[in-house]
């Protein structure tokens, strides 16, 4: 039989372990945020010195693929 004192070492580990494991997902998602904002702004930047060529007729072709 589990007392107490045990049962509730037990849930303070089961907590802290799942605190770690979303501590740890969070932090991947703020990486990947981080990451896709600078590709965001060199593609930005690239666009207004003119280094960057956009193709109008394949992305607006890409867009209406995808909504039909």
């Amino acid at each position: 039989m589990i007392n107490p004192v045990h049962q509730n070492y037990v849930a303070q580990i089961a907590t802290n372990d799942l605190n770690k494991t979303e501590n740890k997902e969070s932090n991947k998602a703020k990486e990947t945020q981080k990451a896709e904002e600078s590709k965001v702004s060199q593609i930005a930047a690239k666009i207004k010195s003119g280094e960057y060529k956009i193709d109008l007729q394949a992305t607006s072709s890409a867009i209406a693929d995808s909504l039909l």
